[in-house]
């Protein structure tokens, strides 16, 4: 009898973690309803100043900040570590989510213009994202600057939210 109540309470705690991740998706800034893992492997890898033709997930692999030339100075200084620009060639005028899969700073570059950021989370809400923001994008190059991490690879989902919620 003790065995089976030892087994069912451990199956209660591993089954736990994982509602309270689905429910954190539920919370998430664009609302999923599910569970999601938007860095499912296989995703395509670029590198520094490489170029993308449109919003999705990519992998992108970073260098020693110092080698990294940004067009416009990041926000935050130069702390070291790795970093990376990567530009999204065409990206149609609208609000965007764009989730990281590790802890680094990013800006958002149009027009050697920073962005403002319209919403931040930091956490582990979903699973493999570590940090989001949301930006409203004008229809032109979306450059995305990296820094801050000692990481090699960072996995970037840039997607766009729709200004209406499917209900089913």
């Amino acid at each position: 009898m003790q065995a089976r109540l030892t087994a069912c309470v451990l199956a209660l705690c591993a089954a736990a973690p994982a509602a309270a991740q689905e429910d954190s998706c539920r919370s998430f800034s664009w609302s999923v309803g599910r569970s999601i893992n938007l860095f499912d492997e296989p995703v395509p890898v670029v590198r520094d100043h490489q170029s993308l033709p449109k919003e999705g997930v990519f992998g992108l692999l970073l260098k020693p900040v110092g080698d990294v030339v940004y067009p416009v100075a990041p926000e935050r200084a130069s702390d070291g570590g790795t970093g990376a620009v990567i530009t999204i060639e065409n990206i149609p005028a609208g609000r965007y989510q764009i989730a990281l899969s590790e802890d680094v700073w990013i800006d958002a570059i149009q027009e050697n213009q920073r962005l403002p950021v319209l919403a931040y989370e930091v956490g582990g809400f979903c699973p493999g994202v570590r940090r989001s923001l949301q930006i409203e994008a004008r229809g032109e190059p979306l450059t995305l600057l990296i820094g801050g991490t000692a990481v090699q690879r960072v996995n970037i989902a840039v997607v766009r939210i729709w200004p209406f919620e499917w209900r089913w």
